[in-house]
């Protein structure tokens, strides 16, 4: 069957998009291996969700991609749709993937990006949270930030 669609290829793809095909097609179909290694930041899961947590030190047009390969491999691995959160921790403008807000959408994938406010982490009893509240905060604040948690945390620290 494949053999008599292929024949008529042009004629098929002329009709479903409505492109007119001018040229010669030339027939690549074949095995497509698809053999990748992936490493995740990190992936968690929690009773029926599955969360996976990508760290972004820069901005990157390949993200939105990346992104949805992870998603493929990991709802592939575990059998579910991941939960995908984007923590910027670069200096400057995020905008690219607009972790301060904004979707990337396509017919396969979709996400959102939200703003975390990193003073939600700063003031954390826990020294992790305080450590991404500081990664995550704005550059140019993030002297004072430490001094600050050095403050409140090292009361008991030799000065």
């Amino acid at each position: 069957m494949k053999e008599i669609f292929s024949k008529a290829a042009g004629k098929l793809i002329s009709i479903a998009t409505g492109e007119k095909i001018k040229e010669k097609l030339e027939d690549i179909t074949g095995e497509i291996e698809f053999v990748k290694s992936l490493r995740p930041d990190m992936v968690f899961r929690t009773g029926d969700k599955i969360f996976h947590i990508e760290i972004q030190a820069q901005q990157d047009k390949d993200l939105p991609e990346r992104m949805l390969i992870y998603s493929l491999a990991i709802k592939e691995k575990f059998g579910q749709k991941p939960v995908q959160i984007i923590l910027f921790v670069g200096k400057g403008n995020s905008s690219t993937f607009s972790v301060q807000g904004g979707i990337h959408n396509s017919q396969i994938h979709s996400f959102r990006y939200e703003k975390i406010d990193p003073d939600v982490f700063i003031k954390s009893e826990k020294p992790e949270e305080v450590i991404v509240g500081i990664l995550a905060g704005k550059f140019k604040d993030k002297p004072e930030i430490i001094k600050k948690v050095k403050k409140k945390n090292c009361r008991n620290c030799e000065k």
